[in-house]
C-alpha cells in the first residue's frame, strides 16, 4: 500500500490548497503535522479537535484528523474525516488518493476503484495504470457495470506502457470467480477482449493461453487446435508446453470425430513422455469404448494408477478395461477404492461400478450403486 502520511514538505505544498482561515490556524496546522510527524499522534489529534471546533469546515484540519485515525488503527474514523475532507474540497487530488489508498488497506477496492477513476481523469499521467485500471476495473464489475469493465480491461491490454505479466495478472484477477449465468452472458465480450490482447501481444504466452481457455469455453474446436499449435510454436524447447499441447489437440480431433489423428496426437505426446497421465487415461478409455486394443489400453491405463492411485477417474478407467476383458473380479477393487476419492459424484463411473457387481451377482449392492447413478442424471 502506498504511504498515507504526508511529509512535512509536502504539507508546505499543499496549504495553499487548503481553505484559508486566520494565520493562527494555519500556524497550529503546521504544529499537528510536525506532532504526526514525530510520532505523537494522541498531541495532534487534541490540537485538531480543537481546531475543528473553531473552525468546523478547514477540510485541512479533518484531512489530518483522518491521518490520526488511520494511525490509532480506527479505519472506519479515518474514512469519514477523509470522506469529509474531499466533499469539502473535491479538486484536491491528496485528499482523495489517501482516502483510495485506505479503502485498498481496508479490503474495498471497488470503492477504491471509484476514486481512482475520477483521479486518472484529471491526471492520466500519473494515475492511469495497470494498477488503477485493476481497480477501476473492480468497481465497474461490482456495480455490473459490464461495458465499462471490458473497457478499461481492453485499455490495460493495448497499453504499451504496461508489461504483459502485469496485463496477465490483472485479468487472471478481474476475470475470476463470475457464476456460470454471468460467465455465459459475457463470454463474447471476453472472447473479444482475449483477441485485443493477443493482437497486443502477439508473442505472449500469457496472451494465446488465456485465448485457449475462451476457445474451450466456447467450445471452438478450430480455435482450442490452433491456439494450441500457437503456444507450442511459443515454447519449442519446453517439453511439457508440447506434451500438453498434442493432448488437448488428441481430446479435440476425438471430440471432432476424427479418431486415428487423435491417436497419432497421442502417439506424438507419449514419445515426448510415456508417462503422461492425461494421454494414458484417455487414449485407453477411448480404446475400451471402442472394445479394441485392450490389453495395450491396460498397459497404458496401469501407468495412470502407479501415478496417482488415488485418482478416481484413473481408477475407473482401469477398472474399467479389466471389466472388458472378463476380469469383474479383479475390478471391483479399483472401483471400491474409487469411491472413497470422489467416484460418488460421477454418473459415469457409479454406472460402471454398478455393472461390474451386477456381474459378479451382488445384485443389491448393484441396485444401490445403480439408483445412485439414476439421480446422478437427474
Amino acid at each position: 500500500m502506498r504511504k498515507v502520511l504526508l511529509t512535512f514538505a509536502l504539507v508546505c505544498c499543499l496549504l495553499p490548497a487548503f481553505a484559508q482561515e486566520q494565520p493562527n490556524v494555519e500556524n497550529a496546522i503546521l504544529d499537528a503535522v510536525m506532532q504526526i510527524e514525530e510520532g505523537r499522534i494522541d498531541s495532534a489529534a487534541h490540537l485538531l479537535d480543537s481546531l475543528k471546533e473553531i473552525s468546523p469546515s478547514n477540510d485541512a484540519v479533518l484531512y489530518y484528523l483522518g491521518i490520526c485515525k488511520y494511525s490509532k488503527r480506527d479505519f472506519a474514523g479515518a474514512i469519514e474525516y477523509l470522506g469529509e475532507a474531499s466533499r469539502l474540497d473535491p479538486s484536491n487530488n491528496w485528499y482523495l488518493e489517501t482516502l483510495a489508498n485506505l479503502y485498498i488497506y481496508t479490503g474495498e477496492p471497488a470503492k477504491a476503484g471509484i476514486i481512482y477513476k475520477t483521479l486518472s481523469e484529471r491526471n492520466p499521467d500519473k494515475f492511469r495504470n495497470a494498477y488503477t485500471l485493476s481497480m477501476m476495473a473492480d468497481a465497474y464489475r461490482l456495480q455490473r457495470d459490464y461495458p465499462s469493465f471490458f473497457s478499461t480491461l481492453t485499455e490495460l491490454v493495448q497499453d504499451e506502457n504496461i508489461e504483459d505479466e502485469q496485463k496477465y495478472q490483472v485479468l487472471m484477477s478481474s476475470l475470476g470467480n463470475f457464476d456460470a449465468r454471468t460467465f455465459n452472458a459475457i463470454l463474447p465480450q471476453m472472447d473479444t477482449l482475449m483477441m485485443r490482447y493477443v493482437q497486443a501481444e502477439p508473442n505472449s504466452i500469457h496472451s494465446h493461453g488465456l485465448s485457449l481457455q475462451m476457445a474451450i469455453a466456447r467450445e471452438d474446436n478450430a480455435a482450442i487446435i490452433h491456439q494450441s499449435e500457437v503456444l507450442m510454436a511459443l515454447q519449442p524447447d519446453d517439453k511439457a508446453a508440447q506434451v500438453n499441447g498434442l493432448s488437448i489437440i488428441g481430446d479435440t480431433l476425438h471430440s471432432m470425430g476424427q479418431t486415428c489423428k487423435a491417436y497419432k496426437k497421442y502417439e506424438e505426446a507419449l514419445k515426448i513422455d510415456p508417462r503422461y497421465c492425461p494421454v494414458l487415461n484417455n487414449y485407453a478409455y477411448y480404446l475400451s469404448l471402442e472394445k479394441r486394443k485392450l490389453c495395450k489400453a491396460t498397459r497404458m491405463s496401469r501407468i495412470t494408477i502407479e501415478e496417482e492411485p488415488d485418482n478416481a477417474t484413473y481408477l475407473d478407467t482401469y477398472g474399467w478395461i479389466l471389466f472388458l476383458r472378463g476380469k469383474a473380479k479383479e475390478a471391483k477393487p479399483y472401483f471400491k477404492h474409487a469411491m472413497i476419492y470422489g467416484g460418488k459424484e460421477s454418473e459415469v463411473i457409479l454406472r460402471h461400478y454398478s455393472q461390474v457387481l451386477e456381474k459378479l451377482g451382488e445384485k443389491d449392492l448393484a441396485d444401490y450403486y445403480r439408483g445412485l447413478a439414476d439421480n446422478k442424471k437427474r
